[in-house]
């Protein structure tokens, strides 16, 4: 038995909440043991100036969510996955895509206004544990959860345990120089992998091959500046070879990067989770595959897996962090 099954068999406490925060989106929801999301909700991250509002505002929208499964007395904890944030100091650090700046404490903002214990971590860390106890990862002992959204990186377990690091920034893969010449990143560095996938990153790519080509696609009417992911991922469902070029390359660039972590650590699978992954997986995972075999080291080469989550959208990212939250140690109500 698994210490979260452990968790969720002896807590007297039936319910967990869980909380994504997103560079665009928040969500949030209550949880039981069997991974059912009683009630739900969202907020846009950027609609708060401050994290004080978006702590307080949120709150305010859990109190008639906790009232219906019969109040605080039944929350065991809340747990965070953010970018950017540390899994040992749990506070979100200088998030690159963030309006927030500096180190914020938002699990310990959220424990004094709650009165509950409150844990944060990084998005793919949790990302991980999530799929470890509801999705594509389950029975896995050994694998990389690969997150991709605005930003990207990952979550890692290692012999059924999950890697922190030693400063608590373990997976920030997305923000390692690809090309050294490359593109910008939101990071202030140019040429990080986050620069070629990630939503601006498959959208900028989409863009240099139709400068590059004349060939026809309804992608071309639509204005540059409001080229989004669904709409490539659209139009690849339909068989537009520009979308399906850019979703190639995309997924070629991250195979190539995935075959050194491969490399390091061995790991039975990759697990591919977040918005872009849902959206356009199915068209990356082929070009993905060649990409991390091609320059595999012989002995390894097609021996690593490749599995799309099962897990879509705002439920994922609350199932995500609720997993956190069960194991997180509980503590008498405050308030």
């Amino acid at each position: 038995m698994d210490e979260l099954e452990l968790h969720k068999m002896t807590t007297l406490r039936p319910y967990v909440i869980g909380l994504g925060l997103r560079e665009s989106t928040t969500v949030f929801g209550i949880v039981d043991a069997l991974g059912n999301i009683l009630a739900k909700d969202c907020v846009h991250t950027t609609d708060y100036p401050d994290p004080t509002s978006f702590v307080f505002d949120i709150c305010d929208r859990l109190q008639p969510m906790v009232e219906k499964v019969g109040g605080w007395g039944n929350i065991k904890a809340m747990g965070i996955g953010a970018a950017s944030g540390n899994n040992i100091t749990q506070r979100i650090e200088n998030a690159a895509n963030l309006s927030w700046k500096g180190n914020i404490s938002l699990a310990s903002m959220f424990q004094g206004r709650l009165g509950i214990a409150v844990s944060l971590a990084n998005d793919c860390t949790v990302a991980a544990m999530g799929e470890m106890a509801y999705g594509a990862a389950r029975g896995l002992k050994d694998f990389i959860c690969v997150l991709v959204n605005g930003g990207m990186g990952a979550g890692i377990v290692l012999n059924g345990l999950i890697f922190m690091g030693h400063k608590g920034r373990v997976g920030e893969v997305g923000h390692v120089t690809l090309y050294p010449d490359g593109r910008p990143c939101t990071c202030g560095k140019v040429g990080c992998l986050e620069s070629y996938v990630s939503r601006r990153g498959i959208v900028q790519t989409t863009l240099e091959i139709m400068q590059a080509t004349d060939t026809p696609s309804p992608l071309r009417d639509i204005a540059p500046k409001a080229l989004t992911v669904e709409d490539i991922a659209r139009c690849a469902d339909e068989g537009d070879p520009i979308a399906l070029q850019a979703l190639h390359e995309t997924g070629n660039t991250l195979g190539h990067a995935m075959t050194a972590w491969a490399s390091l650590v061995s790991p039975e699978a990759f697990v591919l989770v977040g918005e872009v992954n849902s959206l356009c997986g199915k068209h990356m995972i082929e070009s993905i595959l060649e990409g991390l075999n091609e320059n595999m080291f012989d002995a390894l080469k097609w021996s690593t897996k490749v599995y799309l989550s099962t897990l879509r959208g705002d439920e994922a990212s609350i199932l995500y962090a609720s997993a956190l939250a069960w194991q997180t140690k509980e503590y008498d109500i405050l308030l």
